[in-house]
């Protein structure tokens, strides 16, 4: 067979095989009520792993050339959850709600070492005070770091707090081996959820990332101050009604001795009340 035609048929079938991933992929995307995307940039497969056994039975994890996805996406009607997509990236398909799933994911995440050359994710400040290192040629591996340090008590003393590494700037080698050696991990690594799907409505990474306890705390001061409104203002509801009978009858009662209306309940108070009065009146009189 000539070389053109073998090349031809080559390309031919890597074109069908493609399609054919296209139609798989895409198929197996409508069945599912939630399609997420997740970063695949500085994701360890070790960190991919841990996420698929923490959702192992709520979720399956798909990964691909970009031009599959990008196409299955499509084909799948889907093609707006891309919109603001950057970088490689892979698919889960699930049916659990999405807040939960990314609950989960963040779960699995940990903390890792910088590498030289990584991005500084935040402002990376060396607090002053005593390390675990004797006197010695490590000395000048905090000092090229650009550490003010000094030797106390036979071990390296940083002098000061010092900013090495700004938010957004790289890190450099020496620094990153000295962020190290202090057991300093600055990157949060896992599978990082960047957009999920439902319903048609896609929902980006820091509207799903709930901080739990604060929503419920605004859930129950919304709780708290409701009820107090509907309280003040008498309004019944279920929830409110023997709250709203004390008031009324504690109210009544006030009324009742502060008219003298000679009412059983609070007889004595106005008994007392008036003793009070007499009494006063007695003092003003002997004055």
């Amino acid at each position: 067979m000539p070389r053109k035609k073998l090349s031809q048929t080559k390309k031919s079938a890597a074109r069908l095989e493609k399609e054919q991933q296209v139609e798989k992929l895409a198929k197996e995307i409508s069945k599912y009520s939630v399609v997420a995307l997740f970063s695949l940039t500085n994701l360890p497969a070790r960190y991919l792993q841990r996420a698929k056994s923490k959702l192992r039975g709520q979720a399956e994890f798909r990964m691909a050339k970009g031009t599959v996805l990008d196409r299955a996406l499509k084909k799948a009607k889907l093609e707006h959850i891309l919109t603001e997509q950057k970088g490689p990236y892979g698919v889960i398909l699930s049916n659990t709600d999405p807040f939960k799933l990314f609950r989960e994911l963040k779960r699995s995440r940990g903390l890792a070492y910088a590498k030289s050359g990584q991005i500084s994710p935040m402002d990376l400040v060396i607090p002053a005070g005593e390390t675990q290192f004797p006197a010695g040629p490590i000395l000048s591996e905090f000092k090229q770091a650009g550490l003010d340090v000094k030797i106390t008590g036979g071990k390296i003393h940083i002098s000061k707090d010092k900013t090495i590494v700004k938010k957004g700037e790289p890190i450099k080698d020496g620094v990153a081996k000295i962020l190290q050696k202090l057991d300093i991990k600055p990157f949060d690594i896992g599978v990082e959820m960047t957009y999920a799907l439902r319903a048609g409505m896609l929902y980006a990474s820091d509207v799903l990332d709930v901080d739990e306890k604060a929503y419920l705390d605004r859930l129950v001061k919304a709780f708290v101050d409701a009820r107090a409104l509907s309280v003040e203002v008498a309004y019944p509801t279920k929830g409110n009604m023997k709250l709203l009978i004390t008031k009324a009858h504690r109210n009544a009662r006030a009324l009742a001795v502060e008219s003298s209306f000679p009412e059983k309940e609070v007889l004595d108070l106005i008994l007392a009340k008036a003793a009070a009065h007499a009494k006063a009146l007695e003092s003003k009189i002997g004055g």
